[in-house]
């Protein structure tokens, strides 16, 4: 009988990893996207209504919203968390906290 190889190893370690956490885990990077493509998806009227309510704080920088512009550009270029944005909004007013 021989050892097993490293892919092997590696292969056998990632499936009891997947178990142990319930199943196989969202790829997040995926969820991610540009302001351009999120405004229709969570529900908001135009780009411009979206861009407001981005910069108005009621997505929160770093969670819902993350700014992904080139070092020395002036706009943000905004990418939205659509599963944790659509969280946010459907939150009442009262219980969002800024944190």
């Amino acid at each position: 009988m021989t050892a097993p190889s490293r892919a092997e190893i590696k292969e056998l370690i990632r499936e009891v990893f997947l178990e142990m956490c319930g199943g196989v885990q969202p790829d997040t990077s995926k969820q991610w996207l540009d302001l351009e493509q999120a405004w229709e998806r969570l529900g908001f009227p135009s780009y411009h209504a979206c861009y407001k309510a981005v910069q108005s704080g009621l997505f929160r920088e770093g969670k819902e919203v993350r700014d992904r512009r080139r070092p020395g550009a002036r706009r943000a270029k905004w990418q939205v968390n659509i599963a944790l944005a659509n969280k946010r909004l459907t939150q009442d007013g009262e219980k969002r906290s800024s944190r």
